[in-house]
């Protein structure tokens, strides 16, 4: 039995329906749904909460043997401004094979891929010698601190492998860079702007900071990843200074944004920001610095791991051709899978470029295909 088009739409569709952004209510309900979607086809399903985040955890096949970890979220990013939406983000809109709506790409046709592609066992009585457990996550995008962490800390992370349906653009993606956040603060003196030699301006000396910070050269690099996103990154995003447009400005605060690869370290890339600061800060001025969360950590899955292989088989039997394998530029929960000590993949039907925008979109057929190859990925890893 071959996963179709039209029910992959319509699971896409459902899902799409439920305005599951992070922490607001219709998570809960968007959880109760996919709970209640995977009890009727007969599979064993429950929700699992921490710290009021509904997450679903669905398992079937036999205990004892291989366990196969399918790990995705359903929670979205508000949908923004109206008006640039064409039709209601809320309310999914085929057309010409796009299905557009909130969450088309991240990554609730991941979600339904995933859910389709256990269904199909189901129903066709594959015989698994294995289990395949299903993780929906109810707060990846804001860390998924009380998802994937918390069900892989506290409630089982027994995997030998796992399968991250996140937007790939239907590539295979075998690694991920990481990324912290750090927190720059440049302390100067206040004084009358009509006599600013008598002060230290902190919003001019953290503009100095900025471009040093951006002239950086990266000695590291690796060609698995993404066309453009093969060297770290660093941008400034968020920046906050002064307090009246007639003051020198005494304080100036501004955001990181800091991608690795794998092989660097936290404390490798913070010595590298403070040796470049260092090196344009004037006489008078004084900083610090420091992370904001625990991010996320790069990682490379080994290409002839068994997850890996089977996932590459399997699209080249559905697909008709090689997937394109290579390294993620931004993160997801594989991440935190990773660390588990867990051999993960990603592959999904959405293109990382429509994440979190107005008209987010996904190729319908991908949706399909997608279920497709990791239902028979999960077949023979389980055989």
């Amino acid at each position: 039995m071959i996963i179709d088009r039209e029910s992959a739409e319509k699971l896409t569709t459902e899902l799409i329906s439920f305005p599951s952004v992070t922490g607001q209510p219709d998570v809960q309900r968007c959880a109760e749904f996919i709970c209640d979607w995977f009890s009727a086809v007969g599979i064993q399903s429950k929700i699992v909460s921490f710290n009021g985040v509904p997450n679903v955890v669905a398992t079937m096949g036999k205990k004892g043997g291989k366990r196969l970890l399918l790990d995705g979220h359903f929670d979205v990013m508000p949908p923004g401004d109206m008006n640039e939406w064409h039709t209601d983000p809320f309310n999914a809109v085929e057309k010409d094979g796009w299905l557009y709506g909130r969450g088309c790409a991240d990554m609730k046709s991941g979600v339904a891929a995933a859910m389709l592609a256990m269904k199909n066992l189901q129903e066709t009585q594959t015989e698994l010698n294995g289990e395949l457990v299903f993780y929906g996550i109810g707060d990846e995008e804001t860390g998924s601190v009380h998802g994937t962490l918390a069900l892989l800390a506290e409630y089982d992370r027994r995997f030998d492998g796992a399968i991250v349906p996140e937007p790939t653009d239907f590539c295979i993606e075998r690694a991920q860079r990481g990324l912290r956040w750090i927190e720059f603060h440049v302390k100067g003196k206040a004084c009358h702007a009509g006599r600013p030699h008598v002060g230290k301006n902190a919003v001019e000396q953290a503009s100095k900071v900025i471009i040093a910070l951006k002239n950086i050269q990266y000695d590291v690099s690796n060609s698995l990843f993404e066309k453009g996103l093969e060297k770290p990154s660093l941008s400034v995003n968020l920046i906050n200074g002064g307090i009246r447009n007639n003051i020198i400005a005494e304080d100036c605060t501004f955001l990181i944004d800091r991608r690795l690869l794998p092989g660097e370290t936290v404390e490798n890339i913070m010595n590298q920001v403070r040796a470049a600061a260092e090196s344009v800060m004037d006489e008078g001025f004084a900083f610090d610095m420091h992370l904001v969360n625990n991010g996320w950590d790069p990682f490379i899955t080994d290409g002839n791991d068994p997850v890996v292989q089977t996932l590459v088989d399997a699209y080249k039997d559905v697909a008709g051709h090689a997937p394109v394998v290579r390294g993620k530029g931004g993160c997801t929960d594989a991440s935190h899978i990773s660390n588990a000590g867990i051999p993960v993949v990603i592959l999904g039907p959405g293109s990382a470029d429509e994440s979190h925008t107005a008209n987010e979109k996904t190729n319908t057929d991908r949706i399909a295909m997608t279920a497709e190859i990791i239902k028979k990925a999960a077949a023979v890893y389980l055989s």
